[in-house]
């Protein structure tokens, strides 16, 4: 089975379903017969999580989250070593530093 790429038009008439909440089983129906109402939901998660990555932060939001990484930062550390106790010979911070990388 092939996949065939989602274009601008069907994007469109996806968003165009959901906000007049209808089911994936109506918009896939309606909209996009073609598509299946999995299909239509996995490409609308799809969209969400481009639109979410495409946002910007604002220096107030990057002072706020680094305040907020500082305050938890003994939860962080916590699950950190937890990770590297399933790595061998890693320490946490370690592998807190590659988790950036990979």
């Amino acid at each position: 089975q092939t996949r065939t790429p989602w274009s601008a038009e069907e994007d469109e008439l996806l968003q165009q379903g959901y906000m007049q909440d209808l089911s994936w089983a109506r918009i896939s129906t309606v909209y996009l017969p073609h598509r299946s109402r999995g299909c239509c939901w996995g490409r609308f998660k799809t969209l969400q999580a481009k639109a979410l990555e495409q946002r910007e932060w604002s220096e107030s939001e990057d002072k706020l989250l680094q305040a907020a990484i500082k305050k938890h930062a003994r939860l962080f550390k916590q699950a950190w070593k937890a990770v590297s106790q399933e790595m061998t010979n890693r320490t946490w911070k370690e592998c807190e530093l590659r988790s950036t990388k990979v």
